[in-house]
């Protein structure tokens, strides 16, 4: 046998070195920036229990104190009859309240039906359900998940359900344990982490995130700007800016803008309309028609300057509506109008009736008479 003999020097120096290295670690652990939290005391419901519960929520922030986190402990199974095992779970969310991923307390287990343990393939399908947004799990009652399809099966908490499941969807014997984690992961925390997310925001956040190009951020920017009573021009431009080069934006967008002050909400209709494609022309006439400001004629003969630029006959049908109901058809928007004759047909026609009723020039009227002579069989 191989014996190692150290010197009492050699010893001296090792437990000299060790020393130093750990000296070294402790003051560089301490140098390390700390973890920026906040902690939020909020009420959210769950569809397993009877009442809103109080839950309190960790923000984590980075050194820009920008929200980049969030995490909270929750049961890891809701069980009226007391049967059940139940260990605290840690959730982790991103700032837009996606699930990321669990935690367990070391040594901790998760159980099944009958007492069984969870093995190692279980722990990874549960991280899965729960990234699922779409899960089953999203609607379903929790007195399903109780309901045992067979009445000689006494104990049903958390196995054998009346809901049939693919294999995918649920660890097999805690379709309940999955069930309560995947509405704490997906359901009312994720538009409240929304809103602490939002609120975090610095002015300045705000506008880097308009500027920038992080698109999935802009729901939460235009929430808090709505909820601030932001209308600054700077900020508005942005939004608009925003809207036409991401067209899927257009519906968060108009609704902001909806609350905004006369002067800034009719600007910004005008623009989008102008600059606007057919989805969004039609979602500005839609909130015109529904506005309670009123519409100047000077603003409508304005818009009516692009009226060569609708080519849908919903586009159309929707501007003569306004037209209609907002104010009485001025000589500037009918003169506007009347190219819309040569359009398509279907198009055409509509025009041709609504400029029936309205007051038009000599040279007009026969217009219409030429029209209607090309087109009586199809009128």
């Amino acid at each position: 046998m191989l014996r190692l003999t150290i010197s009492n020097k050699t010893m001296n120096t090792i437990k000299f070195l060790t020393f130093i290295y750990l000296t070294t670690l402790v003051s560089f652990v301490a140098a390390l920036p700390l973890e920026k939290t906040n902690q939020y005391n909020l009420v959210v419901n769950h569809p397993g229990e009877k009442k809103a519960i109080e839950i309190v929520i960790t923000q984590i922030l980075n050194e820009e104190d920008f929200p980049v986190s969030y995490y909270m402990d929750v049961p890891s199974v809701i069980c009226y009859e007391q049967v059940c095992k139940i260990i605290p779970v840690k959730l982790f969310w991103n700032n837009l309240g996606e699930y990321q991923i669990y935690e367990l307390e070391p040594q901790s287990t998760l159980e099944k039906y009958k007492a069984d343990s969870f093995e190692p393939k279980d722990y990874i399908k549960l991280d899965r359900i729960l990234s699922n947004k779409h899960s089953p799990f999203k609607d379903v009652l929790y007195h399903q998940i109780l309901t045992s399809p067979d009445d000689n099966d006494v104990d049903a908490v958390s196995g054998a359900t009346a809901l049939i499941l693919d294999d995918e969807d649920t660890v097999p014997g805690a379709a309940l344990g999955c069930y309560t984690l995947w509405h704490w992961a997906n359901g009312e925390i994720v538009d409240k982490i929304k809103n602490l997310t939002g609120k975090s925001f610095s002015e300045k956040q705000l506008k880097d995130l308009l500027s920038e190009d992080k698109k999935h951020f802009f729901p939460v920017v235009i929430q808090e700007l709505s909820k601030r009573n932001n209308y600054l021009n700077s900020f508005v431009e942005l939004v608009i800016q925003k809207t036409l080069e991401e067209k899927i934006l257009i519906q968060q967008s108009i609704e902001y803008l909806e609350k905004s002050p006369q002067n800034v909400y009719y600007a910004s209709m005008e623009k989008i309309f102008i600059k606007g494609n057919e989805n969004q022309k039609i979602h500005v006439l839609r909130s015109l028609m529904k506005s309670n400001y009123t519409l100047e004629r000077p603003y409508l003969s304005r818009l009516s300057n692009h009226a060569s630029s609708l080519k849908s006959l919903q586009e159309v049908s929707l501007f003569l509506e306004v037209v209609q109901l907002k104010n009485p058809v001025s000589e500037v928007v009918i003169k506007n109008i009347f190219p819309l004759l040569k359009s398509d047909l279907v198009i055409a026609r509509s025009v041709y009736w609504f400029l029936k009723n309205q007051k038009t020039t000599v040279d007009q009227e026969e217009e219409l008479k030429i029209f209607h002579e090309q087109n009586k069989d199809k009128l």
